[in-house]
C-alpha cells in the first residue's frame, strides 16, 4: 500500500467514523468521542449477531455508500473549525498509533503477532459465524473470544484490506477509541487542557510504578546502537514483567537493596520459584504491536468510564461550540447512558471475559453510589441494556460456551501472593492516587467512593484468582495479566481525573507526581524508537520480514495467486515460531497452526500432537507414506523455505523422493543447491 493509497484509505475510514458519530451525537450532548464509540459498538454488535445466521461476505461495496452518506450527514460541518476541533482527540491518537505501526509493522513470530493475525484471518472471509478455523481444517473458530478481531476484520472487509493491513490499522482504531474516550471522561471534570493531557498521557504512554525506578535498579552498559536497542527492549519489558521475572535481574546496589533475591533459607520450599505476575499497559501493547483481547478491553473500559462521566456530569466543562449544535437541553438522558453500561457487560464475554467480574463490580459500585447518594440509579435501564447485549451475543455464546476451558475462582494461597516490595513498586501510583482521593473525605463523595472502590478491587485481585490449567510460578499469571492490566488504567484515569479536579490545590499538585512518574516510561519508548532498526517501515501488510528473502517472497507471491488450498509449513516449536506465517500472509488456510495454542484452546485432543509429530518427521524426510498421508488430508501446498533449509538441508532430497508420486515440485529460485519453493498436489 503506497502513501497515496494509505492516505485515501485513512480519509475514507475517518469520514465514515465521523458520520457514525454525527448520527449519535445528539444523544450524547455533542460528545463526539462518546457518540463515535457508541455507534461503532452498536453497529459491530448487530452485524456480529446477524452474521451468525448469514455471512455477509466481502463488504468492499459498502465504503462508497457509507462515505457518500457520511458526507451528506456531515454537510456544512466539514467547513466548521469547531467540528474539526472535536475530531482532534481521535485523529491525533490514531496517527500516534499509526506512527508506531508504520515504523514497526512486522507481524511475525514475536509474542502473539501471528496468533492475532490468525484471529483476524478467520473473520476476514465473511463466512457465517463461527467461521472455518484457518489453523485446524474441518473445525470452526468457536473456542476463543474474538469480538475485537471480528470488528477489526469487519473494518478490513469494508476497506478491502488483507489480514495484515487490517490488523495494523485495527490496532490504530482501537487505540484511538481508548485515548479519545479518556479525553471525553476528563472533559467532564477538568477544564485545563494540561490536566486532561496529563491523564491521557499517563494512560496511553505511561508505564507502571516501576517505570521511574528502572534507571536506578538496572545497569545496562553499552554505547553501540545494537546495545542501546537491547537496553531499550529490556527497559520496556521490565516495566510490565517485573514481578517474578525482571525483579530477579536487578544488578545495581540500589536495586539489590530494594529487591533482594531470596536465599535458600528464605525460600518457603526448596524448589520454590518466584511467581510471574505481569501487568501490561497500553503503551506496552503499542510497542509490541499485539492486537490481543486486552487491547479491546481497554477501549471498552474507557467506554464505560466515559458513560459514567456523561451521566454524572451531563454538560462537559470544555466543549467546542458548533453553529448548529442545537439547544443546550439536548443532552443525553441518564437512562441511555445506563442502558449502554448494561449492554457493555455481556460484550465482555465475546471480547475479554477475564475482566467481566471486575467490570461488573465497577458498574455495580457506581449504581450503588447513585442509589446511596439519593440519585436515580436507573436499575431497569441497566437490566434492559444487559438483556439486549446478552441477546446480541447469544448466538456467539451458543458455540463458545460448550468449548470454553472450564475454570473457577479460587483463593490465592500463601505462596502465590505478590511480595510486598514488588507490589508497591508496581502499584504505588494508583495507591497514591487512591490516598489522595480519600484525603478529601466524604465531603468529596465521588472521589471518596472511587478511591475505596479501586482499593477494594485491588484487594480482590490479591485474594482471588482464576484457577486455570497453569500452575507453580504461572499459577496467577493469566489472572494478573488480565485483572491487573484492566485495573491499573482504570485506577490511573479515574482517580487521576478526580484528584486533579479536587478543590484543594495541594491534592492537585500531589496528583501530578504519580501521573508524571508513570510517563517516565516514555524514555525507553523513545530509545527504542531511535535505535531499533526500521527494516520494513511502511509495509503495513506486516510481511516484510518474510519478503527479505527472494525465495520466500516468491513463495508468498505464488500462494497469493494460487487456488485456495491447505498449506503445510515446517514445524519446530509448538508455538511462537514462523510456522503458519506463509499461509496467513497469503490468505490461505493452514494444514495445522501452532499446535500448542490449538491444543490448549481445544482441551488437548490427541490428534493435534500426533499431526505435529508427523509434520516434524516429514520435514526431516522420515515420514513413511508421506505423500499418501498428506493427500488424504487434502494438503495442497507444502512449503520449503529458508527456515526449512536452515533446519535440515539434507531433508529436501528425502522429501522430494517421498512426495514425488503425488506432489509436483515448483522451484521458485534458480539455485538447486539452496532450494526455495513448494510442492503442489497433482490434480
Amino acid at each position: 500500500m503506497g502513501p497515496i493509497a494509505l492516505l485515501l484509505t485513512l480519509l475514507i475510514l475517518l469520514i465514515n467514523l465521523a458520520g457514525i458519530a454525527q448520527c449519535f451525537e445528539r444523544r450524547f450532548g455533542g460528545d463526539t468521542d462518546l457518540a463515535r464509540a457508541a455507534g461503532v459498538l452498536l453497529a459491530c454488535l448487530v452485524l456480529f449477531f446477524v452474521e451468525h445466521f448469514i455471512g455477509l461476505g466481502k463488504l468492499a461495496w459498502l465504503w462508497p455508500i457509507g462515505t457518500a452518506l457520511s458526507v451528506l450527514v456531515l454537510n456544512r460541518r466539514l467547513t466548521n473549525p469547531a467540528w474539526w476541533d472535536k475530531q482532534q482527540p481521535f485523529v491525533l491518537a490514531f496517527l500516534f498509533a499509526l506512527a508506531w505501526r508504520y515504523a514497526f509493522p512486522d507481524i511475525d513470530a514475536q509474542s502473539e503477532h501471528l496468533t492475532d493475525l490468525y484471529f483476524v484471518a478467520n473473520y476476514l472471509g465473511g463466512d457465517t459465524l463461527p467461521p472455518p478455523d484457518q489453523w485446524l481444517p474441518g473445525y470452526r473458530f468457536d473456542m476463543y473470544y474474538g469480538f475485537l478481531h471480528y470488528a477489526t476484520a469487519l473494518q478490513g472487509r469494508i476497506l478491502n484490506l488483507d489480514a495484515g493491513r487490517a490488523m495494523n490499522l485495527g490496532f490504530c482504531t482501537t487505540f484511538a477509541f481508548t485515548a479519545s474516550l479518556a479525553w471525553s471522561l476528563t472533559g467532564r471534570f477538568l477544564k485545563r487542557f494540561g490536566a486532561r493531557l496529563l491523564v491521557v498521557a499517563a494512560l496511553t504512554v505511561g508505564g507502571t510504578g516501576v517505570a521511574p525506578l528502572i534507571p536506578v535498579i538496572y545497569d545496562l552498559p553499552g554505547e553501540s546502537p545494537s546495545a542501546a536497542d537491547a537496553n531499550a527492549v529490556t527497559r520496556l519489558w521490565s516495566n510490565t514483567r517485573f514481578a517474578g521475572l525482571y525483579d530477579q535481574q536487578v544488578n545495581t546496589r540500589i536495586g539489590r537493596a530494594l529487591f533482594p533475591s531470596p536465599s535458600a533459607e528464605d525460600k518457603p520450599t526448596p524448589d520454590f520459584q518466584p511467581r510471574e505476575l505481569p501487568l501490561e499497559t497500553i503503551s506496552y501493547y503499542t510497542y509490541l504491536g499485539d492486537l490481543h483481547p486486552p487491547v479491546g478491553g481497554f477501549a471498552l473500559l474507557l467506554f464505560v468510564l466515559a458513560l459514567i462521566g456523561a451521566v454524572e456530569v451531563p454538560t462537559r466543562l470544555t466543549t467546542p461550540v458548533e453553529e448548529d449544535a442545537g439547544p443546550a437541553e439536548a443532552t443525553p438522558g441518564a437512562q441511555t447512558g445506563v442502558f449502554l453500561l448494561g449492554l457493555s457487560l455481556p460484550v465482555l464475554l465475546a471480547l475479554n471475559p477475564w475482566t467481566l467480574p471486575l467490570q461488573a463490580l465497577l458498574i455495580l459500585a457506581w449504581c450503588t453510589w447513585r442509589w446511596r447518594s439519593g440519585q436515580n440509579a436507573h436499575w431497569l435501564a441497566l437490566v434492559l441494556g444487559g438483556a439486549v447485549g446478552g441477546a446480541l451475543i447469544y448466538p456467539f455464546m451458543l458455540h463458545f460456551a460448550p468449548n470454553a476451558v472450564p475454570t473457577h475462582i479460587a483463593l490465592v494461597n500463601a505462596l502465590d501472593h505478590t511480595p510486598i516490595r514488588q507490589f508497591l513498586a508496581l502499584w504505588w501510583p494508583v495507591l497514591m492516587l487512591a490516598v489522595l482521593a480519600l484525603a478529601g473525605g466524604p465531603k468529596q463523595p465521588r472521589a471518596w467512593w472511587a478511591g475505596w472502590m479501586v482499593l477494594i478491587l485491588l484487594a480482590i485481585t490479591e485474594i482471588f484468582f482464576v484457577d486455570d490449567p497453569l500452575g507453580d510460578r504461572y499459577n496467577r499469571f493469566n489472572t494478573t495479566l488480565k485483572w491487573w492490566s484492566w485495573l491499573y488504567p482504570a485506577g490511573m484515569v479515574l482517580l487521576g481525573t478526580l484528584a486533579l479536579a479536587s478543590p484543594r490545590k495541594i491534592i492537585q499538585v500531589l496528583a501530578c507526581v504519580p501521573l508524571l512518574a508513570s510517563c517516565v516510561y516514555l524514555v525507553p519508548q523513545a530509545q527504542y524508537w531511535m535505535h531499533h532498526p526500521r527494516l520494513h517501515a511502511a509495509r503495513l501488510a506486516g510481511d516484510g520480514w518474510l519478503n527479505d528473502d527472494p525465495g520466500q517472497r516468491a513463495i508468498l507471491s505464488y500462494l497469493r495467486s494460487a487456488p485456495r488450498g491447505l498449506v503445510l509449513e515446517g514445524l519446530d516449536n509448538g508455538s511462537y515460531s514462523p510456522h503458519g506465517a506463509f499461509a496467513l500472509h497469503s490468505g490461505q488456510p493452514s494444514a495445522l497452526g501452532w499446535p500448542d495454542h490449538e491444543g490448549l484452546w481445544r482441551d488437548h485432543p490427541w490428534f493435534i500432537t500426533r499431526d505435529a509429530d508427523f509434520i516434524r518427521a516429514l520435514y526431516h524426510g522420515s515420514l513413511p507414506d508421506a505423500a499418501q498421508w498428506l493427500a488424504a488430508r487434502n494438503v495442497r501446498y507444502i512449503v520449503w523455505s529458508s527456515f526449512d533449509q536452515q533446519r535440515d538441508p539434507a531433508a529436501f532430497a528425502r522429501m522430494q523422493d517421498a512426495l514425488a508420486s503425488r506432489y509436483l515440485w515448483h522451484p521458485l529460485v534458480d539455485n538447486p543447491g539452496d532450494p526455495r519453493g513448494l510442492w503442489e498436489l497433482r490434480r
